[in-house]
């Protein structure tokens, strides 16, 4: 289906010409298209972009992209590549007001060091004044809308090959700082190759064209990046992009633009279909089809079983497949996917005895015990091992371990950071081979790869391994005063013993006794995990810390409880 490439510039000639007329869209309030690049312009602004780029720095240089939502930086992105620079995606950068994203950018800045600021004209001029101090001081700010496209036709192929840099992809900083991940032009079409093949269908067989995707997910995502930007090119389909904050605000709009179309793929988090479940209303399901709803690829957090039950049964009669749902597992240092697939046969499940569990056991059940989702299956041109973390040794199926990976997709290490150990991890059955740790926990069962968590995260009691989201899961089902998407569970020594520390946020829909929450949330805790909670504190709307892909930074959390921060 795809021809082979050397570098992402010549597969964006290539589509420019052989799918010129493929188009990126874009709906500003996320019902009416406001903007559109096809293949053909996009490839004639990247020219013009890396002419201008290679006017200011030299090949190689580094170049920090902030945009507000929309396909500005469509043509940022591509127009570094065609330039021969590293793109360093980061988040929309807003005025000072906003502390924790301007923080977020200027971690990024300093480690990254870049030469060049690209974003829009307006974007620059409301933010003049923080361009003049701190890590954004000394860039040459580059406004994409404001080059001449004439340049196009001065531009010459960069000096680049399969082993150059194509861009750095900042981690979510969930377990710590972000660190920027090294993705060279193989590695990235690697990757493109691998998702195309765990999502599949039968229809390609018989030469159906992919459907457009649908996203509203941040661009300087992973996930963002690779299924908004670069896969449409790959695989040769449209794109429909949507604001963020439109799919927080209104859910029921991401539905109605997949309902809009005849066929539809659509990528997101597993909180995305926990929310849809939540806020769609009865009167706004009547009004949508997603007969149409081919890959609903799940991925960029844990997946929960019970998350995706309650949405295949809430949308059942909007005509949505459970078979469409294609649970999937990867990291910013595999470029996005490790596992997934295959594509119509539904989500993989599986009962296993709890208290074996938390001993890193796996024992089917037929009744009780817990139902874990899988992750998918492992692609022939990767290797997935799980290995105990103390000896390294490779683990058997059914067995819980830490997961590495080996595969063309995986990076190459951290930009200017100290931890790229990270991608040299040995398995001694596997002499002469390197691993990524990805610090995750899982275990292989029938072919596919079941992740049970972070093992940094874990939360070990009395020498049993508790998971924190299965935790907070309980603890959001435990009192209708407990906000969505609002707990964080971890312990603390006390000197003494692990004490379970429980923060939730209260959603302010009318006077609740703080005793009666704390109660609630104690009594579902033992009663569905067997422990007993040290510290409940209950927090206002807000106070905990998220990562931009609206991801829990637990790390942080444990951090500004210790310090009496909250």
């Amino acid at each position: 289906m795809h021809t082979e490439f050397s570098t992402l510039v010549e597969l964006g000639r290539d589509r420019a010409e052989r799918a010129g007329n493929h188009r990126f869209r874009f709906r500003a309030d996320g019902e009416v298209e406001t903007d559109s690049v096809s293949f053909a312009q996009l490839d004639v602004a990247a020219r013009a972009v890396g002419r201008r780029l290679t006017q200011l720095a030299p090949p190689g240089s580094r170049v920090l992209l902030s945009f507000p939502p929309g396909l500005a930086f469509h043509l940022a992105f591509f127009g570094c590549l065609y330039g021969g620079m590293i793109a360093v995606p980061a988040p929309e950068l807003l005025p000072e007001r906003h502390a924790l994203k301007l923080s977020k950018v200027e971690s990024i800045t300093w480690n990254a060091a870049p030469a060049i600021l690209m974003s829009t004209m307006d974007r620059l001029a409301a933010l003049n004044g923080l361009l003049r101090r701190g890590a954004l001081a000394g860039l040459t700010a580059l406004a994409v809308d404001g080059i001449d496209l004439d340049l196009a036709g001065q531009w010459t192929p960069p000096p680049i090959t399969a082993d150059s840099v194509a861009y750095l992809q900042y981690s979510s900083g969930s377990t710590g700082d972000p660190k920027g991940v090294v993705i060279r032009h193989r590695t990235v079409l690697a990757n493109l190759k691998l998702l195309c093949d765990n999502t599949r269908r039968p229809s390609e067989d018989f030469g159906a064209p992919r459907p457009p995707v649908v996203s509203w997910l941040p661009l300087h995502h992973n996930m963002g990046l690779v299924g908004s930007v670069l896969l449409p090119l790959y695989a040769r389909h449209d794109a429909i992009l949507l604001p963020p904050l439109t799919f927080v605000q209104r859910p029921s709009t991401w539905l109605r633009t997949i309902s809009g179309l005849d066929r539809a793929d659509s990528p997101a988090p597993n909180f995305a279909f926990e929310l849809c479940t939540r806020r769609i209303t009865a009167d706004q399901r009547a009004q949508l089809d997603l007969s149409g709803w081919e890959v609903a690829l799940v991925g960029g957090e844990a997946v929960r079983t019970e998350t995706l039950d309650d949405f295949a049964e809430a949308f059942a009669d909007c005509g949505f497949r459970r078979e469409a749902l294609l649970p999937g597992y990867g990291l910013a240092e595999s470029t996005v996917m490790v596992t997934g697939g295959p594509a119509g046969r539904g989500p993989v499940r599986l009962r296993v005895d709890t208290l074996a569990l938390t001993e890193g056991l796996i024992r089917p059940v037929v009744r009780g015990g817990r139902v874990l989702t899988a992750c998918g299956q492992v692609h022939p041109d990767s290797t997935v091992c799980v290995v105990d973390r103390d000896s390294g040794a490779e683990l058997g199926p059914d067995r819980v371990g830490e997961i590495l990976v080996r595969g063309p997709g995986v990076a190459a290490g951290y930009h200017n950071s100290g931890e790229s150990d990270a991608f040299a991890a040995t398995v001694p059955a596997r002499p002469g081979q390197l691993f990524l740790r990805t610090g995750d926990l899982g275990f292989r069962h029938n072919g596919q790869l079941f992740v049970t968590g972070r093992a940094k995260e874990v939360i070990i009691i009395a020498g049993a391994n508790h998971y924190p989201q299965d935790i907070e899961a309980t603890v959001a089902a435990s009192h209708p005063a407990v906000r969505e998407f609002g707990c964080c569970a971890f312990s603390v020594d006390d000197g003494s013993r692990e004490n379970l520390v429980v923060l939730a946020e209260i959603a302010p829909d009318g006077p609740v006794p703080p005793a009666e929450i704390d109660l609630a949330i104690r009594a579902a805790v033992h009663g569905e995990h067997g422990l007993r909670t040290g510290t409940v504190r209950l927090l206002a709307p807000g106070t905990l810390p998220f990562t931009a892909s609206a991801k829990i930074q637990r790390a942080e959390c444990r951090t500004r409880f210790l310090a009496g921060a909250l």
